[in-house]
């Protein structure tokens, strides 16, 4: 009998997913939020480099509401650039007692930097929500409109939708698709929080990040699995905000690479929250990580219904975005295929690779606190 039905599956499985999450958004509407809230404040973790503070004319129209978050380790000459841009922008500072650093012009794929310093950074905050985002991130609406639709919904933690800025290359052109596939599905699981931004209400957040494992690949995510199973309100609000995506193959292949080892930590070692949520567990355990062998043999030995699951996955994806259709929707299954069949197997070893290095095995465990994340 063809194995090819291993591809199949898994193939309609996304498709349904995919359907099933774009009539919810159109459900939801894209109404502007018409809600406006003024008490947060934004952390935006930056170090090694302040190069990588992209966004910096961006962020200077929300002048002292900005807290740029950095390490203890880093050089004298890097905090001198940053208080520079800090007192000519309005923006304060926040040295985070820990030393740990990735190192001078180097930036973190993994470890704990980046979450430490995020952690630290909270016990400073008085306002009533923060917002966390990246250095290369940007938004078209004020920020008060995405608190406000927080505090208008009661939400403690909320995802929001990221759309790739730049559109240069094929291999970003790829990706926006990617991306907007994967925003979809925060209708149906507003937890999969998105590392670039994700607000909160800030004494949740406090309480959350008190109870990470501080692993930087799937921190995000982690962060809304905390959130969520400890009994939080977590949301989705449909608050766009652009963010860079690589656009060279080296930068692309080390970014999934990272996250490739990221879900194993995810779907592998802490398989028991497939309790919380049994679909996208037993989905990325079972399906994704386990047949991966299976679907090689199927790719080798092709049948009929290959073609018939490449032709209902076309059908969907080009009716779920015909707005936004261009020809490189049509490589989007290859694209898919290629990332089931080459990142997913050494995703173990990816992850082997960054607990070795880090001596942390990115165990979720949303019961235990302070203890282990006294600041350090």
């Amino acid at each position: 009998m063809s194995t090819s039905w291993l591809i199949v599956v898994p193939v309609l499985v996304l498709a349904l997913l995919d359907t099933v999450a774009a009539l919810r958004a159109r459900g939801y509407g894209r109404k502007a939020t018409i809600n406006w809230y003024d008490d947060f404040t934004v952390l935006v973790p930056i170090y090694g480099d302040t190069l990588y503070l992209e966004n910096v004319e961006y962020l200077k129209q929300y002048g002292n509401r900005i807290v740029l978050c950095t390490t203890g380790g880093e050089s004298g000459e890097f905090y001198r650039a940053l208080n520079a841009i800090a007192y000519q922008h309005g923006f304060r500072v926040f040295r985070s007692p820990s030393k740990v650093t990735t190192g001078v012009g180097q930036r973190a794929t993994s470890g704990t930097t980046r979450d430490r310093v995020i952690r630290d950074a909270l016990q400073i905050v008085t306002s009533e929500y923060v917002v966390m985002l990246d250095a290369d991130s940007t938004t078209v609406r004020d920020f008060g409109e995405l608190v406000g639709e927080l505090h208008h919904e009661r939400y403690d933690v909320a995802s929001v939708r990221l759309v790739i800025r730049d559109e240069s290359s094929w291999l970003v052109k790829l990706q926006r698709h990617e991306y907007a596939l994967a925003m979809q599905l925060r209708f149906l699981a507003p937890w999969l929080v998105s590392g670039a931004c994700h607000a909160g209400r800030t004494s949740a957040m406090r309480d959350v990040m008190a109870r990470h494992s501080l692993f930087f690949q799937g921190n995000d995510i982690e962060l809304g699995v905390i959130a969520k199973t400890i009994g939080y309100r977590v949301g989705h609000v449909p608050f766009e905000v652009l963010t860079s995506a690589p656009n060279t193959l080296r930068s692309w292949w080390r970014q999934r690479l990272a996250w490739t080892g990221g879900e194993f930590r995810l779907f592998v070692t802490n398989i028991r929250f497939v309790i919380w949520h049994p679909f996208f567990w037993l989905y990325g355990t079972v399906v994704a990580i386990g047949t991966f062998p299976l679907r090689w043999a199927a790719v080798i030995h092709p049948g009929l219904s290959l073609a018939a699951a490449a032709a209902v996955y076309y059908g969907l994806a080009i009716w779920l975005h015909w707005r936004s259709r261009d020809r490189w929707m049509l490589l989007m299954p290859l694209y898919t295929l290629f990332s089931s069949l080459v990142l997913t197997p050494i995703g173990g070893w990816s992850y082997l690779r960054m607990v070795l290095k880090h001596r942390n095995a990115g165990v979720i465990r949303p019961q235990l606190r302070l203890a282990r994340h006294a600041l350090s």
